[in-house]
């Protein structure tokens, strides 16, 4: 997998100036934007309008890959709940949403204070007033708890 997601950012990708935005965040902005999924024939054109090098698209999509969060399914380039977040995600999909926070948060540590949780929840799809709720889900199914200092906390899987 990872040679085929190394010859996709090789190919996908032409030469232009980075901006200050580091790369991993506009790829993850790209891949969001495309509910997670890309398809290698669009990928081009979407790397390249954020100003993306080559170089810098090959190596966070095989960061990714090398940590089982990105690959190819056929001709579609997709990123893990882990990192999409919420994005892709009908609103009224309670259930998904919680597995996406659940998966989110483990990729974050498997716990988050409340301020982190306020700058990195947002960016990821979830909203503030929905993110209660899925917790409480969580907590429910016993996938999660909350205790002071922390939003939540995942247990036994990390």
């Amino acid at each position: 997998m990872r040679r085929l997601v190394l010859t996709l950012a090789v190919v996908v990708v032409t030469p232009a100036q980075a901006a200050s935005t580091h790369p991993t965040a506009k790829v993850l902005d790209v891949m969001r934007d495309n509910g997670c999924r890309l398809d290698i024939s669009r990928a081009e054109e979407s790397f390249s309008a954020r100003d993306l090098r080559p170089e810098d698209v090959s190596a966070v999509i095989n960061s990714w890959a090398e940590q089982g969060l990105a690959g190819l399914d056929g001709p579609i380039f997709e990123i893990a709940p882990a990192i999409c977040g919420a994005h892709g995600l009908a609103p009224e999909d309670a259930v998904g949403r919680a597995d996406a926070l659940y998966d989110f948060v483990r990729l974050n540590g498997c716990r988050m204070v409340e301020d982190e949780a306020e700058i990195k929840l947002r960016p990821a799809g979830f909203t503030q007033a929905e993110t209660p709720d899925l917790i409480a889900r969580l907590v429910e199914q016993g996938r999660a708890h909350q205790e002071d200092p922390y939003i939540i906390v995942i247990g036994d899987a990390c």
